[in-house]
């Protein structure tokens, strides 16, 4: 039997490479490419780690803002308030509810520190009668455990002492990220439109366009994320505060909700924490039948966090399957721990939505596309001078508000209207204002008509300043096509006709 003839190699490959099957040449190229891009991001995570005090609250600043961002959009609205008077007003708002909460909590548990210190007292005590029934304890053998404690304690005297100094310096550095978040917080309230704009308009002018749109789906899926996990900490919070009032704990009510509400956002650990210490409260105050009431109201509600809320509400707000969602929180913590665990899923939500976008599924049809921001871009590369870009700005930020808002309108009605039929009409809405249908592959497809709208005001802008631009590239010419585009009219001929 005669062998088969061998393949013809490359030319310009060495013998004992062309040996190689090209299987794995190609295995070994993806192989050293992944490689890279995993280093690369090891380093970049080791970089953040380094300096957590003010990556943690930058992120908590950008948490916020997207919570806050919608109170400052309504501000500037309908009131005569500018967006640095707006987010000034919405900032201070924030404080006082937080101020006002933690004040409240605080004056409660003052009050009832006596009583909570008595019954404590008197807790220990039944305590140690019951352990010295039980299991035939005297007093000399209660008396030398406390002195051999006392004795380790002053064993370890010099740890704990460089314990408290290192406990100082952490209190130091969340004083310092409290000022840095609330700076933060302000100047994204305030200017983020621009400071976003700034830093798409240092990406190459074909890539400005589909980096904001893909931005703006991940933002919502991001703002969604916030708002829905403010509602189940509130939900958990509730649950567990209704359950002290029916042991005739009301007193204390306030403060377990605080406490749960804050501890809700730290996954997996910040339940099993609360949850603990409103059973030791319940102990301490209405002893061993209240304190296993409260475990089982506490029980019952992780459990409809765990099997409802989280699952189905958040997983459906950030359009993540319940799984990922899991996965996600349990590898955040492996990575950094409860900060890791914190920002594990808003993380996953933003990136998840981005890359639908970017492949050409997108997640969120009704946003549309964001025209001013176009024109903004096309206006930057053709050398609009800045003073002119920034009034530019200032001027469609009414109409972006707008349209924001005519979106969220959008939004109650997509529950009545099929998928198919929004993107339908979206992409109907998109084709219409050029007058003819675009073409592409993936998320550059969706942005054929913006790139025309950037062509034209990228001329318009040209025009205005008395220099000549070169033609924005057509949406084939990214995709690396050959196929030629007519060049976008001008906005006054279009008018003329």
């Amino acid at each position: 039997m005669s062998n088969p003839r061998p393949a013809p190699g490359d030319p310009g490959l060495a013998p004992e490479v062309q040996e190689i099957p090209i299987g794995v040449r190609r295995a070994a190229s993806w192989s050293w490419r992944l490689l890279v891009i995993v280093a690369a991001g090891a380093l970049l995570l080791w970089g953040l780690t380094q300096v957590t005090t003010i990556v943690i609250p930058v992120l908590i600043a950008i948490l916020l803002a997207a919570l806050l961002q919608p109170v400052v959009r309504i501000l500037t609205r309908y009131t005569f308030l500018g967006r640095a008077a707006s987010s000034g007003i919405a900032l201070l708002g924030l404080l006082l509810v937080i101020a006002g909460m933690f004040t409240l909590a605080g004056r409660q548990l003052i009050a009832q520190w006596d009583d909570i210190q008595s019954r404590a007292v008197q807790g220990f005590q039944a305590l140690l009668e019951w352990v010295q029934s039980t299991f035939q304890i005297d007093n000399p053998m209660i008396d030398s455990a406390l002195q051999e404690g006392l004795e380790q304690l002053q064993q370890y005297s010099g740890q704990l002492v460089s314990g408290a100094v290192t406990t100082a310096a952490a209190l130091g550095n969340i004083g310092t990220g409290i000022v840095v978040a609330l700076f933060t917080l302000f100047f994204m309230l305030s200017g983020g439109a621009g400071i976003w704009r700034w830093a798409v308009g240092l990406m190459p002018p074909a890539a400005r366009v589909p980096t904001h749109e893909a931005f703006r789906r991940g933002w919502k899926a991001l703002s969604a994320y916030v708002r829905t996990q403010v509602l189940v900490a509130a939900v958990d919070a509730t649950g567990i505060a209704i359950g002290m009032v029916a042991l005739s704990l009301g007193s204390y009510a306030v403060p377990i909700w605080l406490l749960v509400f804050l501890f809700s956002f730290i996954p997996l650990v910040g339940a099993i924490a609360s949850g603990a210490i409103a059973v030791l409260l319940v102990l301490v105050l209405n002893g061993w039948v209240g304190a296993l009431i409260m475990l089982a109201i506490v029980l019952a509600v992780q459990q409809l966090e765990g099997n409802v809320l989280q699952p189905f509400i958040m997983g459906k707000a950030v359009e993540i399957h319940p799984l990922g969602v899991f996965l996600g929180v349990a590898l955040g913590a492996m990575i950094a721990g409860i900060p890791g665990a914190l920002f594990a899923i808003p993380l996953i939500a933003f990136v998840n939505a981005t890359l639908l976008y970017v492949v050409g599924r997108d997640p969120s049809p009704e946003l549309g596309h964001d025209r001013a921001s176009a024109e903004h871009f096309a206006a930057l590369g053709a050398g609009v001078p800045a003073h002119q870009l920034a009034e530019a700005s200032s001027d469609s930020e009414a109409q972006r508000t707008s349209a924001d808002e005519d979106s969220s309108a959008d939004l109650a009605m997509l529950g009545t209207v099929p998928a198919a039929e929004r993107r339908s009409a979206t992409d109907g809405g998109a084709t219409t204002g050029t007058g003819a249908t675009t073409t592409g592959t993936g998320a550059h497809a969706a942005d054929g008509t913006d790139a025309q709208d950037a062509g034209a005001a990228g001329s318009h802008a040209a025009d205005a300043t008395g220099t000549t631009s070169p033609e924005a590239p057509s949406t084939d010419q990214v995709d690396g096509a050959s196929a030629e585009q007519p060049a976008p009219r001008h906005r006054a001929e279009d008018e003329r006709d």
